[in-house]
């Protein structure tokens, strides 16, 4: 290990050797007497070709080189090795490799790279120019990933770049126009596979002096820097003149590429790189990540001796990092302060964007080689000049430090690995000097549209002397979002919160912050102490339980004390003054603690300082947006140290309570008595006013939050009438006449069975049966459903030669929908029943009687203002009838009879005393006894046929008239706990039926016949259509 050690230090200092020992040069060209250039006389493109060049020689750097134009070709350098060494174009360092060069040229550079087990450097002694002197140059290399599995010595290579440079600069001068692309594979995570630098530059600039350069970084690599003896500045993007001509300068980052800026580690420079500077404009766009062996690769770029964006009056300068690219800033040597970088300075405008999930701005302070004290690095946003930092859609800003560790693998390869340390966090300085304008917006900038929230991991934030800025614009509506940085204010009065959408929760001490906090939409939560002062306008809302300065809230703006989503009463304190003006809002949570000596507690505003009401509403709540008003209580809603000047506005007016407010010097009570307004009010329905009066007449538990409170908090007569719709319990009523029109079902099986023929001796039946029906409701009453389905089976006997004598016995389900208000109730039903038939020639005559035991479950869900319940029921109820049927048979053809019929029945029904489980809305019913009696007139049709196989088959119909005696409409008679009885009508039988029948019998031997039939009833208040089978055996 030891070996492996002393290898890598040696090949470090190498490396350090090598770079201390180039110098560089200006990019601006000076044309020799004797200069060179390319003319491609071979004609095939080939850079090394000594033919291509006006001097017929192999070309160097001795002097300047230029490649002019190349219309629409490309010219060819070759890095093909040889014996694991490439070409390289030597020189004295001193002079440039001009691309493009002259206003009207346009000269195109391809380098070519193969892909194999080895590839060496090609030094170019000097430097190269792309796009100068207003030409447009383009410059194109790929950038292969290598295999050293091969290698005898791969580690003595670690560090070698493909081309080595002093100087590149791309667009330099007034209308010049250079591209530089860098293409590859990116990084391999494999531990034989190496791709250092596709170019080593001692400086790079891009976009200088009025030209337009662009680098663009695709899964390869650049450096930039040296470590020794370099005292300007090594990297600048988008640069202008001092006669203000700008340049732009671009870099684009992505598919994993990198871009290290190492800068002037040791000279008395300032920082290391510029990104828009001198009335120039320079934008670095970090994009994306790939994934090479299971390894996600980030576009980066790494910026080691420090960082400017946007530097002199005029200039702009701008960085993104999206979509899971990575930025490492460190602060230069030479900075005491440890800045890792300045956004906007001198004047200067410059901005960074950091958005997307796994995006990350990681800023250090100085940065050294092992064993040395690596220190944490601070951020400076607007620190003489306009600067904003914007972190959006789960992008994180990390201030720590980084340390190079030595990196060993299985084969014993070793390199510098970078190791980021954020246990310590970092200083981030908004508008740090007088002239500073800082912002760091949390999800969108302030006027744009919000974005999801990202992360600034840093000590505290301290605002400055200048005009220092936190921006809250995003879509984070859970109230789960929570921002825990120390906000400092350098001297009194400075700094700015803006809270411009979502809801943002502030729960830590931040007394030391001495600014002004302004929520002009969204919700800002204070859970703990904020200090300066604050202004709320319209959309905005102050909520927490915590200690805020003096507030004023403006038309629109409202305060709301506790926590969002929360309506359990709370304390707001503001220390200093409150001022509402005209249009603000107080928005008070209220409930009743009977525990309590004053069972009325509120939300209450303390305010240890005056209170300015001039006008201002209060809207109150308890469940969602409603407000129990229990008569005779008194709230307390504002208290103040000092005293308590003008009033609030008056609330809205309620139809049955009175609110108002009660005043004195230093405290405003909410004051609710019930006025005179009967609960029964004009155009009501008779169950509602039944219903209402009882209700208005309770006093047994007045102020309890009964049902009574409930109904008299109201926000109209409206709401009013819809609770007690679905207060009523009507189903209990509307039940009853679905009881009563089902009795029929017993009836007509005994009937069904007895118009059989006469002659035989007894026999055994069966009878099944369905049917759907409804109800028509009315200004009372709502529209009642009911399906129900059955079976009968009897027998029956012939006593004499007159007489037949049987039994009857079956069960059926009934479901019964009360929907409109929001009720249902299921019911079985158990009958049994004798019956008699005497026949005299045409002449027959049949009675019997039924009695049928019922088991209802009854359900009801209460969702008015203030209440939401259900209500269940278990109960029962019988049914018993005597009924009688007399009919002449008379045949008008040899096939075919009339067969009038005259019948009648008594049915009574009883309903057991029932109690709902549920809530306060819970019913009781008395128990009840409703008589009916019906009477039928009709006639049946029947024909004979026979069939094929000499089966004989009747058809036949049914056309009849039914009237009912007696009241129609049912009732109930209920109660709350506690209060009285109340009667409530149910939905109506008809008085006035139509009967329509028709079926076909068949006989499938002497002994049996099966048969089909449809019944339906049409009423003047109801319908009702049915199918039956039947099958009938003779003894």
């Amino acid at each position: 290990m030891e070996n492996v050690k002393k290898t890598n230090i040696r090949i470090f200092k190498k490396n350090l050797i090598l770079l201390s020992i180039l110098s560089v040069v200006s990019t601006a060209p000076v044309v020799q007497a004797a200069e060179t250039y390319w003319n491609n006389a071979n004609g095939n493109n080939q850079f090394f070709d000594e033919n291509n060049w006006s001097n017929n020689s192999t070309p160097t750097l001795n002097d300047d080189l230029y490649i002019y134009d190349t219309g629409h070709q490309t010219v060819e350098l070759s890095l093909a090795t040889v014996d694991y060494y490439t070409p390289s174009l030597g020189g004295d360092n001193n002079h440039t490799l001009f691309i493009g060069s002259d206003s009207g040229n346009s000269a195109s550079l391809k380098i070519t790279s193969t892909p194999g087990n080895y590839q060496s450097t090609t030094y170019i002694s000097g430097s190269m120019a792309v796009g100068s002197h207003g030409g447009k140059g383009v410059v194109e290399y790929h950038d292969y990933i290598f295999d050293a599995s091969n290698i005898e010595d791969p580690e003595e290579h670690a560090f070698t770049p493909k081309i080595y440079l002093e100087s590149l600069s791309i667009g330099s001068g007034l209308n010049s126009d250079g591209l530089v692309s860098l293409t590859g594979s990116g990084k391999s995570s494999s531990e034989h596979m190496m791709s250092s630098s596709a170019f080593m530059v001692r400086e790079l600039h891009i976009g200088t002096d009025g030209g337009k350069g662009v680098l663009h970084v695709d899964g390869s690599n650049i450096e930039a820097g040296s470590m020794y003896g370099n005292d300007r500045r090594s990297f600048s993007l988008g640069q202008g003149t001092d006669s203000g001509i700008a340049g732009t300068g671009t870099i684009n980052i992505l598919g994993g590429g990198k871009m290290m800026v190492s800068g002037s580690a040791y000279s008395e420079g300032a920082i290391g790189a510029v990104i828009g500077e001198s009335q120039g404009k320079g934008t670095l766009n970090l994009s994306g990540s790939v994934m090479k062996n299971s390894e996600t690769i980030q576009s980066q770029a790494v910026f080691a001796q420090g960082l400017e964006v946007g530097v002199n009056a005029g200039s702009l300068g701008s960085i993104s990092v999206l979509d899971g690219a990575s930025l490492s800033t460190m602060a230069s040597n030479t900075d005491e302060s440890n800045i890792s970088a300045y956004i906007g300075v001198d004047n200067g405008t410059g901005s960074v964007l950091v958005s997307g999930e796994n995006s990350l701005w990681k800023a250090s302070g100085h940065t050294s080689i092992p064993y040395e004290t690596n220190e944490v690095g601070h951020l400076s946003i607007g620190e003489s000049g306009t600067g904003s930092l914007t972190i959006a859609n789960g992008g994180v800003v990390s201030l720590g430090s980084t340390g190079y560790f030595y990196r060993y693998n299985d084969t014993g390869y070793s390199s510098y690995e970078p190791v980021f340390d954020n246990s310590i966090l970092g200083d981030l300085y908004l508008g740090n000097q007088v002239n500073g304008v800082g912002t760091l917006n949390i999800g969108g900038a302030e006027g744009h549209a919000p974005q999801m929230v990202g992360s600034v991991e840093v000590n505290k934030i301290i605002f400055g002397a200048g005009d220092g800025s936190i921006v809250f614009n995003h879509t984070d509506l859970s109230g789960n979002y929570t921002f825990t940085t120390d906000l400092v204010s350098s001297a009194e009065g400075k700094g700015t919160i803006k809270q411009v959408n979502g809801i943002t929760e502030f729960d830590t001490d931040r007394s030391l912050f001495s600014g002004k906090t302004e929520i002009t939409g969204g919700t800002l939560v204070v859970s703990n102490a904020l200090g300066g002062s604050m202004s709320i306008a319209e959309r905005g809302t102050l909520a927490g339980t915590g200690m805020v300065g003096t507030t004023t809230l403006y038309n629109g703006g409202n305060i709301s004390p506790g926590a969002v989503f929360s309506t359990s009463p709370q304390t707001l304190t503001i220390n200093g003054d409150l001022t509402m003006q005209s249009g603000s809002h107080y928005t008070v949570n209220m409930t009743t603690d009977s525990a309590l000596e004053n069972p009325y507690v509120s939300d209450l505003l303390q305010v240890n300082g005056n209170a300015y009401l001039y006008g201002g509403g209060v809207t109150t709540q308890q469940d969602g947006d409603f407000t129990l008003y229990i008569p005779d209580s008194r709230w307390h809603v504002l208290s103040a140290t000092g005293s308590v000047t003008g009033q609030f506005d008056k609330l809205v007016a309620m139809p049955f309570v009175n609110i108002n407010y009660e005043y004195d010097p230093q405290n405003v009570y909410l004051v609710v008595v019930r006025n005179e307004a009967n609960l029964c009010q004009r155009g009501m329905s008779s169950n509602e006013c039944n219903l209402g009066s009882n209700i208005d007449g309770n006093t047994n538990n007045p102020g309890n939050g009964d049902i009574h409170d409930i109904i008299v908090s109201q926000p109209s007569v409206e709401t009013a009438r819809q609770s007690f719709k679905q207060l009523s319990g009507e189903i209990h009523a509307s039940a009853k006449s679905a009881l009563l029109e089902d009795s029929r079902f017993l009836r007509e099986a005994v009937n069904n069975r007895l118009r059989e023929e006469s002659g035989s001796e007894g026999g055994a039946w069966a009878h099944t049966y369905g049917s759907w029906g409804s109800f028509n409701g009315n200004n009372n009453v709502a529209d009642l459903k009911r399906n129900i389905g059955g079976v009968f089976i009897g027998v029956d006997q012939q006593i004499s030669p007159i007489w037949t004598a049987g039994v009857i016995t079956g069960y059926s389900r009934a479901n019964i929908d009360n929907k409109q208000r929001r009720a249902s109730a299921e019911r079985d039903d158990y009958h049994v029943g004798a019956y008699v038939k005497g026949q005299w020639n045409n002449l027959s005559l049949h009675t019997g009687l039924g009695q049928t035991w019922h088991q209802y479950s009854t359900d009801r869900s209460i969702n008015i203002p203030g209440l939401q319940d259900r209500l269940t029921a278990d109960y029962g109820a019988r049914t018993s009838q005597l009924f009688a049927e007399s009919r002449y048979q008379i045949p008008l053809t040899s096939t075919i009879t009339m067969e009038p019929f005259v019948d009648g029945a008594y049915v009574q029904s009883y309903t057991q005393s029932f109690n709902e489980s549920g809530g306060i809305a819970r019913l009781s019913g008395a128990s009840d006894t409703t008589d009916m009696f019906f009477t039928t007139i009709g006639s049946r049709f029947t024909q004979q046929l026979t069939l094929e196989g000499g089966q004989t088959a009747k058809l036949w119909g049914t056309v009849g008239w039914r009237h009912a005696y007696n009241e129609v409409t049912p009732d109930a008679n209920l109660n709350f706990a506690g209060y009285s009885r109340f009667n409530i009508e149910g939905t109506q039988l008809s008085k006035d039926v139509a009967i329509l029948e028709a079926g076909i019998d068949v006989s499938l031997t002497k002994e049996t016949t099966v048969g089909v039939m449809y019944n339906g009833q049409i009423g003047d208040n109801s319908t009702d259509h049915g199918a039956k089978a039947y099958f009938n055996w003779r003894f």
